[in-house]
Order: C-alpha cells, then structure tokens, then sequence
C-alpha cells in the first residue's frame, strides 16, 4: 500500500493544469478561426471593391468596360455652380442696371435663383391682375431666363388677413391666381415654354416673418420667382 501512495505522488502537474491547457487550446484554436474567417470576409470585401471599381472605371488601374468616357463627378458639380454663380452676376448686374435692387431681391440657392417681388411692385390690394407699370420688370428678368431654361415656379403668398370675395374666396384662391398671372405672362408676352412653367398659391401658409405688424404683412405679400436651368451649358 505504501508503494501505490509513493507512485501517486509522483505525478508532474495537477489535474486542474489538464482541463486548463485543454481550455486554452480550444481558445487558441476559436480565435484562430475567428481570424481566418475575418481574413476571408475581408478578401471578398477587396474583390468586391476592385470589382465595382473597374465597372465604374474611376479609380487607377482598372478600365470601364464601357467605351465612353466616365463622368467626373466633382467636376460636374463645380461646373453647375460656376454656372449657377455666372447667371447670379448677370442677374444681379441687369437688376443693378435697371435701378430694380429696392423692388427685387434675389438669392442663390442650391437648385437655382429665386427672386422675391413684393405684392405691391406686381399687384394692387387685392388683385390678381398684373399692374401695367410691373410688366416691364418681369420683361426684364426674362432676359436672363431663357437660355437652357429648365424650369420656373412661381409661388404667391399672402398675408394672414382673410378675404371673402366673389372671385377669391379665401387667400389661397388669390395667391394661386396672382402666381398664374405671373405665369401667363411668361407665357404669352415672352414666349416661355409651358413645359417650363409652374403656378403655385401658398395663402398666408409660409409667411417670411409673423403677421404681427402691418409691415410684416408687408413683406409676406409676396411672389416668389425660383428658377432652375439645365446642367447642359
């Protein structure tokens, strides 16, 4: 008995150390699988990458399999907003020219330029019908409009004091009408497309500022001119 107990005592490790060393492959083995599969995924990911970069045949080394030129894009976009900013010179140089800056504002916008008139330099209180004095003023901006012209949307706006007439019943009709002048005259005295043109009434729906002054009522009786030209130059 004495000797079963000495040869016992000769082993070299404790249990525990089998059970952890087999831990310790198996993680050792999980995280090299884990490594391999990433590595896989990764070299699919690189493959697909190379592969959209020769379909689009923008980057270095590969060739678009169509035989037309690619698109620069930056250029493109730089090449819209010189054009955009070239039209607002002219613009703001033909409305400087005609003394129109205290009756016309004018803004770049991402799309185009919109111009902002006031109710009274187009129409009287009321009215829809264009003043005779404001028809050269919309003759004048037509001189920078036509060319590669995409499109014109006109927007009437009102103030928030209700009115209840015969032909307008409520601002929204008003609007929509006064925008439609502005329209039809783009149409029949300058000879603009109607594929071009749009008429909008907003009513007292998108105020500039709040309807709490007379000369905040002011300022929302309004026609708004948004323009947008085609990116062929």
């Amino acid at each position: 008995m004495k000797k079963k107990i000495e040869e016992e005592e000769e082993l070299t490790a404790p249990f525990w150390m089998t059970t952890y060393g087999d831990m310790v492959t198996l993680m050792l083995t999980f995280f090299i699988l884990l490594v391999s599969y990433s590595t896989i995924e990764l070299e699919k990911f690189r493959g697909a990458m190379e592969s959209l970069k020769g379909a689009l045949g923008i980057f270095e080394g590969h060739e678009s399999p169509q035989k037309s030129p690619y698109i620069n894009f930056d250029t493109s976009v730089s090449s819209r907003r010189a054009d955009l900013h070239q039209r607002a010179k002219q613009m703001e140089a033909l409305i400087l020219s005609e003394e129109l800056q205290d009756i016309v504002e004018f803004e770049v916008l991402e799309g185009g330029i919109l111009l902002r008139l006031g109710q009274e330099v187009l129409f009287d209180l009321g009215k829809a019908s264009i003043k005779d004095e404001a028809r050269p003023i919309l003759t004048t901006i037509c001189k920078v409009l036509k060319e590669n012209l995409k499109e014109i949307q006109v927007e009437g706006h009102t103030d928030d004091i209700p009115i209840h007439t015969r032909r307008f019943p409520s601002n929204w009709e008003l609007s929509a009408a006064r925008a439609l002048s502005v329209v039809r005259y783009f149409f029949e005295e300058e000879d603009i497309p109607e594929k071009h043109l749009i008429a909008v009434g907003r009513g007292e729906h998108r105020p500039l500022v709040p309807n709490d002054s007379p000369e905040n009522r002011r300022k929302n009786r309004r026609v708004e001119i948004m323009i947008k030209w085609s990116e062929e130059s």
